[in-house]
């Protein structure tokens, strides 16, 4: 890959974060959140390696609650651009919390995907929140740009990868290039939790 390839992927994704925090100042999800917990940037906005628009957050607090959940977030359903709104009650499943998905269409034409998951303060895990710093610390240059080679590859074929499994395929396992990632993929558990962290970087 040539120098010029990878900084143009690198802009791309400084611009697609830069859409993608216009999008959370829009709806005020930040601000909506705040009175009911602690929202947590995670995934690929917090990570700066934006390829999909998609946004994740995760809040916490000692008690998620459905009806202040809702009573947060409903009022979003009536701002421009607001296209659907959807709720998950998992806190009895694997994932041990509450979910809302927010689709989004920005002026720019495309449809933004909001995750946004409520969890416990004593949530036992695994939390995006405890990816973020480690995966930051261990990410360089040359890691970052491989992420990105293979999340735009996948992009550009419509498949939905989930980021840990880049992330942990080539920080951890070296893998470089989308047909490489195709075929650690094809070998490796990808259906399933994981509370993978790289070996590097500071514990949280």
């Amino acid at each position: 890959m040539s120098a010029t390839e990878a900084a143009a992927r690198r802009d791309r994704a400084v611009r697609r974060r830069t859409a993608a925090l216009d999008v959370l100042g829009t709806l005020g999800l930040l601000d909506r959140w705040r009175p009911l917990g602690r929202p947590v940037l995670v995934g690929s906005v917090a990570l700066d390696l934006v390829v999909e628009p998609d946004i994740d957050l995760e809040i916490y607090s000692p008690a998620p609650s459905v009806a202040r959940g809702f009573a947060a977030l409903t009022p979003c359903a009536e701002l421009p651009g607001v296209r659907r709104l959807r709720f998950t009650n998992a806190l009895d499943l694997p994932d041990q919390g509450l979910y809302w998905r927010l689709d989004y269409e920005a002026d720019s034409g495309y449809t933004w995907q909001i995750d946004m998951w409520w969890l416990a303060d004593d949530h036992p895990g695994p939390r995006a929140a405890d990816l973020v710093g480690p995966l930051r610390a261990a990410l360089t240059e040359e890691t970052r740009d491989a992420i990105l080679t293979i999340k735009e590859a996948a992009a550009a074929e419509g498949e939905p990868l989930p980021g840990i499994w880049v992330y942990r395929a080539v920080v951890a396992d070296g893998v470089r290039g989308y047909p490489a990632f195709t075929a650690w993929r094809a070998r490796t558990a990808t259906d399933r939790l994981t509370s993978w962290r790289p070996a590097t970087g500071p514990a949280l």
